[in-house]
């Protein structure tokens, strides 16, 4: 999933079952918790490696439990985001109802159309065209949530925050203090998280796609079109996918805690 989205579950998983939680969260805390429900999808900027941070979100969480407790709300969030069984993209991108990824699944009937809204190679399609879904599903959480994008931002640009990261990812990794503060500080130029828009969304994606995959020719227009649609198609399935993870990943949660 996209940035808003696992802020989203996140706050909903925390809201049914505080686990470690169980007090008042700090608003220091609660950023924390944002800003780490992001940092799975962004450690590859950083130099790290995007599956380890994936699978190893209890460690991470443990290890700061015991060494530095004010970090422990970001590796919970970063824990909440995984596939581990207690994160979303368990879910999202591995298996739902005993097949693929939900985001996969439901991206198949878009395919022929992504590739042509993007000028997809083949060996693209599946992969982008789920990502379309994630996209579709940060239209739906933007209208219900729209404070949830200037909340992450600020958490991002909070210096606490920031230092509450290094710190934390210094000493449970070899990440460089400086690749952190500019991965995610440039985080909006990237993703749709302030203006949450199909045109915004379908913009910064195909920027995207040159920059990492050199893939060119994609038309905003085109995207734009395309997203609204699946957002419009999936409304009501997603909402109902949303409560049923929900209630996956917190009972999955409660056994942890």
């Amino acid at each position: 999933m996209f940035p808003l989205a696992h802020n989203y579950m996140t706050e909903r998983i925390l809201a049914a079952a505080p686990g470690p939680f169980a007090g008042e969260f700090s608003d220091l805390d609660k950023q924390l918790m944002l800003v780490g429900s992001i940092l799975p999808d962004f450690v590859a900027g950083m130099g790290l490696d995007r599956d380890f941070w994936h699978e190893g979100g209890a460690d991470f969480y443990h290890f700061t439990v015991r060494n530095l407790p004010q970090a422990a709300p970001l590796a919970l969030g970063v824990w909440l985001h995984g596939i581990d069984g207690c994160g979303f993209d368990t879910y999202a991108d591995e298996i739902w109802q005993g097949k693929m990824g939900w985001c996969f699944l439901k991206c198949l009937p878009y395919i022929p159309d992504a590739v042509l809204a993007c000028n997809l190679p083949r060996a693209y399609a599946l992969w982008k065209a789920h990502n379309l879904v994630e996209m579709a599903a940060e239209l739906e959480v933007a209208a219900v949530r729209p404070q949830l994008g200037q909340q992450l931002m600020a958490a991002i640009h909070d210096e606490t925050v920031m230092q509450t990261i290094i710190h934390a990812f210094s000493a449970y990794t070899d990440a460089k203090a400086e690749n952190i503060r500019r991965v995610l500080r440039t985080m909006d130029t990237r993703f749709s998280i302030l203006q949450v828009s199909p045109e915004d969304s379908a913009a910064k994606y195909l920027q995207q796609l040159q920059r990492r995959h050199q893939i060119t020719g994609g038309s905003v227009d085109a995207l734009a079109a395309l997203l609204e649609q699946i957002r419009t198609d999936l409304h009501d399935e997603m909402w109902v996918w949303f409560d049923e993870v929900e209630a996956l990943l917190v009972a999955e949660y409660r056994q942890r805690f």
